[in-house]
């Protein structure tokens, strides 16, 4: 599958199933007994980066051990390998909302959840819950990531993670502010 996605995202939808078979180092006719189409294919692809939970053995193997700063710089950095994936099979293939998985919004209410379990065990140095932090988090990845949304995307996970448990401000109280 990741050679045929990388045909796709570098050729777009009109590479053909023969150039797949090459690419991957099989017969043509292997490729069906697997898919029925071309579009098979492709569909098997989006639902694979849309999975909300897509990658998220990597995230659960650090286990709750690890500190909250460690846990959401591997957070963005999945999400954002996810955001640029996605983005690239849209601009070499348009958008297409895989026919086997679940809703976009069912999809984005698991993958938020997902985020959340993972935030849970440190709920008590989160200011809101970890859904609602899920959700920011999310929200916050895409805007500084997708090109379309800044003009200055952040690469370095880091930098976001930064910006998510500090925010933007110094840490000095407002002038004429109680604290």
């Amino acid at each position: 599958m990741a050679v045929t996605e990388k045909l796709l995202v570098e050729r777009g939808k009109d590479v053909s199933t023969r150039e797949i078979a090459e690419a991957a180092g099989i017969a043509e006719g292997t490729i069906f007994r697997v898919f029925a189409t071309k579009d098979a294919i492709i569909d098997a692809i989006f639902a694979d980066a849309f999975d909300p939970k897509g990658g998220w053995d990597t995230l659960a193997a650090l286990g709750s051990e690890a500190d909250l700063e460690t846990c959401l710089v591997e957070l963005v950095t999945l999400l954002q390998a996810r955001i640029k994936r996605v983005m690239a099979l849209f601009a070499a293939i348009g958008f297409r909302e895989p026919t086997s998985a679940p809703h976009m919004f069912e999809q984005r209410r698991l993958g938020y959840q997902a985020v959340a379990d993972l935030l849970h065990p440190h709920a008590a140095r989160l200011r809101v819950s970890p859904d609602d932090a899920a959700r920011t988090l999310h929200g916050l990845v895409l805007a500084m990531t997708h090109p379309m949304l800044t003009d200055r995307p952040i690469g370095d996970p880091r930098e976001i993670v930064d910006i998510a448990l500090r925010g933007i401000g110094r840490a000095d109280p407002l002038p004429g502010s109680q604290e």
